[in-house]
């Protein structure tokens, strides 16, 4: 069983780690730390992502993303190129195949030569670790954005590895988040274990000079309240910063209902600021990206449209950089680059339309969802810290395993999985079912009286079937 603690990894215990990392593919001979910094060094501002999030020329602004993965190099250059020029991108993925993610490298292998053969794309992504750093700069040098990594996966150090090297400026990935939504094997303490050592990674690049952005999203689902999505986001941004990590995007994880979408985001970027500053990372700082949870996508292509439009409007008046899209084809295949590139249009158009322009939601709603928000993720978040005894990733283990911090949907058969969210008659998400969470009665009261009034309206008792339903509800181009 591994020790976890929420505390810096020793450099040489880091990396005595390393070797045995680099070793597990040829490629990974090709990481040189000192080279490798000097290689981002030598970028220009605005093809790091810190620097261009960060630029004040670019803080009101609102940017899309959205995966973008081919199997050769060649494929991924073209697409990459064409989303920059075509689709009027400002910045840009490498999203990485799933067989990568689970190291069957003999298959990627398998997956690379025939892709190179016949010339289509044979992996549902990038095989960053056989290209190598080699292959992955000349993706970097093609371009004239930044471009960071996306993926899920439990174990991803090699990819980081050979990804920083390669020159991506942004990353992917907390180790909760990889836990209960991609892994079903491995318990939460050597998940969390193996992104402490990428998130230290991070911070070796970080006090050499070099900023590296990585994702923290903390868990995934549709209809999960966003109470615990926060709790569990706030966790892995105090155990990254721990690393040494002093850039972070929080991937706030929107519903569609406005007020409790906008006041989620602003308790998030609130309560982000005051447990950095509380642990002592006041140098750390945040980035908001917004994206709405979809469990189906819509097939139908006015819809999708629809989905991306208002993926983009909740971006803007959560104030969020980042607009996380999905594609127009997303439902029915893998995004071509005239999809992508025709997605990031749409949205950027859609953004464009409300510069300038003040948008205000109820104020009397946003106020009460801000609060409850608030109230409850302290409630979680406090109470995973004093399991801990102040040891967040101490106290995470332990709120995992006794339900104080739970996922409804979770793949690993180690979580409860007690708690259930279902929408309110207005698409506000609630808890059906609150499980073993630290809430008050208070609380437990107004969730119930949201759920009672929309048993009213329909005339029956919330279900599964019901929960079912609000979780396809968007893919269906409704709502509620």
């Amino acid at each position: 069983m591994i020790d976890i603690r929420n505390k810096k990894i020793e450099e040489d215990v880091f990396f005595q780690e390393r070797e045995q990392v680099l070793s597990e593919w040829p490629t990974g001979k090709e990481v040189d730390l000192d080279e490798a910094i000097t290689f981002h060094k030598n970028l220009p501002p605005h093809k790091v992502w810190a620097k261009k999030m960060l630029d004040p020329r670019n803080r009101s602004e609102t940017f899309a993303i959205t995966g973008m993965g081919k199997t050769t190099l060649e494929q991924q250059i073209e697409l990459l190129r064409y989303v920059q020029d075509e689709g009027q991108a400002e910045l840009l993925a490498t999203s990485v195949d799933s067989f990568t993610r689970v190291h069957k490298y003999d298959v990627v292998e398998k997956g690379l030569r025939e892709s190179m053969e016949t010339g289509q794309s044979r992996l549902n992504g990038l095989p960053v670790v056989h290209h190598g750093v080699n292959g992955i700069r000349k993706i970097i040098e093609s371009v004239d954005l930044p471009v960071g990594t996306r993926y899920g996966a439990a174990d991803p150090r090699l990819i980081d590895e050979i990804s920083l090297a390669g020159g991506h400026t942004g990353c992917s990935g907390d180790g909760l988040y990889n836990f209960w939504n991609m892994n079903s094997k491995l318990p939460p303490e050597t998940v969390l274990r193996n992104h402490q050592y990428v998130h230290r990674l991070i911070g070796y690049y970080e006090e050499h000079g070099v900023p590296i952005t990585p994702a923290c999203q903390g868990m995934y689902g549709g209809g999960i309240p966003s109470s615990l999505v926060m709790t569990a986001l706030l966790t892995q941004m105090l155990m990254m910063a721990e690393q040494g990590v002093k850039h972070v995007m929080l991937h706030f994880t929107a519903q569609g209902n406005l007020a409790q979408d906008v006041g989620s985001a602003r308790t998030l970027q609130k309560l982000s600021r005051e447990y950095l500053d509380r642990f002592g990372h006041k140098d750390v700082v945040t980035i908001l990206t917004t994206g709405l949870s979809l469990v189906g996508y819509p097939v139908e292509l006015g819809s999708a449209f629809a989905a991306i439009a208002f993926n983009s409007i909740v971006a803007k008046l959560c104030g969020a950089q980042i607009n996380d899209i999905r594609t127009v084809s997303e439902a029915m295949t893998i995004p071509t680059k005239e999809d992508i590139a025709i997605t990031f249009r749409s949205a950027k158009v859609i953004v464009d339309f409300f510069k300038g322009q003040a948008i205000q939601v109820d104020p009397k709603n946003l106020e009460i969802e801000s609060q409850m928000s608030e109230m409850e993720t302290r409630m979680i978040l406090d109470r995973v810290i004093e399991l801990g005894d102040g040891d967040v990733a101490v106290g995470l283990i332990q709120a995992i395993q006794s339900g104080i911090l739970d996922h409804p949907f979770a793949t690993s058969p180690l979580v409860p999985c007690h708690v259930m969210g279902i929408k309110d008659k207005h698409g506000a998400v609630r808890y059906l079912n609150h499980g073993n969470l630290p809430f008050t009665k208070e609380i437990l009261a107004f969730h119930k009286e949201k759920i009672t009034e929309r048993e009213k309206d329909l005339g029956k008792k919330m279900d599964y079937e019901t929960v079912v339903n609000d979780l396809l509800a968007i893919s269906r181009g409704v709502l509620v």
